[in-house]
């Protein structure tokens, strides 16, 4: 794994063990939403409304946490 992949894996990471909403930059779209599992190779992350998405870490080109905002924004 390259650093900016393990960099990007440690802030998802982060954003599991802190239920903190993240938003990912992959394939140049944008996801928002909590970090449900982190594998080496994949996040799993929770969207609105009981959606989920899986997405490989080596298309994760730039990770946001939203340290002010809780979970629940996803449904306001």
């Amino acid at each position: 794994m390259q650093p900016a992949s393990q960099q990007i894996r440690s802030t998802l990471q982060t954003a599991y063990q802190e239920n903190q909403l993240a938003s990912l930059i992959a394939g140049g779209l944008t996801y928002t939403g909590t970090v449900d599992f982190v594998t080496p190779t994949t996040v799993f992350l929770g969207l609105a409304a009981g959606r989920s998405c899986e997405l490989p870490l080596a298309q994760i080109s730039q990770v946001n946490l939203h340290q002010l905002r809780p979970w629940w924004y996803l449904y306001t």
